[in-house]
Formats: C-alpha cells, structure tokens, sequence
C-alpha cells in the first residue's frame, strides 16, 4: 500500500515503519514529518488523551479495582485484653464494595501470662451476618501473621456499608497486670 492510498487516520508508528521503511522514519526531514502526522492521526483516534488515560468521562475512571487495606478498630479496650477484658470485637463498614482475601494479625504480648495465651476469632471473619469459615469453631489468628504463608482468603463480597467484624477473645485470660494487644486488618479488592 502506498503512501497516497492511506487515509490520515490510518496512519500509526507501527504501521509507517512497516510500509515506508524503516529508513525513512530515522532523522530526514521526511520521517519527522510523517511521524508527527501519526501522532496528531493517533490523537484524533483518542479524543486527544493519551492512551494510559481512559476515563469514560472527565474525571470518571473506568471501572477496575484496587487492592487495599481495610482497619478493623477495636470496639472496646483500644484491642487491649487484660484479665478482665477477654472478648473484644473488632468491626469496620466497607464504604465501598470490597472483597477480602488477607487477614492480617499483629499481637503484642506484656507479661508472663501473655506469653502462654493464645488469640483466637469465633468463627473467623464475618461479612454482614455470614461467617467465612467452612466448618463454625475458633480460629487461632496469629495463625494470620504478617509473615503466614498460604493463607489467602476468598471471603464474599461486601457491598457499601456492609459490616465486617471478627470477634475475638483470649484464652487462657491473662492475669494480674498483664496485657495481650491484637491488631487485625484485611488486605482485599476495591473496586474503583
């Protein structure tokens, strides 16, 4: 195909080098003039925008997702168990849909009977009123740790303003003036 029988809008950076030569798209006068007619050809084609920018509309991205992480706050205690406070519920609500698929665990330990105490989740975690565990029992989250191999989750899906919750507890209890503190976040899809 020839030069006069192409159309402006056809012209790209591939499809120049394939006809005209390689030869003519180095530094001639010819070559940069017909690599600036592809360009202005290729912003026409894309409304003028760059490529990486593909908004639907201004400031409307497409629809994808994100993987990022969701804090679970604790509701009572600051997520700090003593001898009296052995349950603690940890929640947060999606504000927008998001999909979990890493529980993450950090505990801090003060105390000699901190260290012999084990933190665990009733059934796991709970998206709305659905548990994401196959069997219903307690589940040790330290099990879950930063450094935990292969304990990807496919939780469900939580729609906007879904609650998320673990419920959590210490057992044995520490004692005295001892303390267990628990962190938990879920790493999961969001969608943008």
């Amino acid at each position: 195909m020839g030069m006069d029988m192409m159309g402006d809008s056809e012209l790209d950076g591939d499809e120049l080098g394939d006809e005209l030569g390689d030869s003519v798209l180095g530094d001639s006068v010819l070559g940069m003039a017909l690599v600036g007619a592809a360009k202005r050809a290729a912003a026409r084609r894309h409304g003028g925008k760059p490529r990486w920018r593909n908004d639907l509309a201004p400031g409307v991205p497409n629809p994808g997702y994100g993987v990022f992480p969701v804090p679970l706050t604790p509701q009572s205690a600051n997520g700090i168990f003593t001898g009296g406070n052995t349950q603690i519920e940890f929640k947060a609500v999606t504000q927008v849909p998001f999909r979990g698929e890493r529980l993450l665990a950090r505990v801090g330990r003060n105390g000699a009977s901190a260290n012999g105490a084990l933190v665990f989740a009733q059934n796991g975690v709970f998206v709305g009123i659905r548990p994401q565990v196959g069997v219903l029992g307690a589940i040790n989250l330290e099990d879950y740790s930063a450094n935990a191999f292969g304990v990807r989750l496919v939780m469900q899906a939580a729609t906007q303003g879904a609650e998320l919750r673990v419920f959590a507890f210490v057992n044995p209890a520490v004692t005295g003036t001892d303390t267990l503190a628990l962190s938990l976040q879920i790493l999961g899809r969001v969608a943008t």
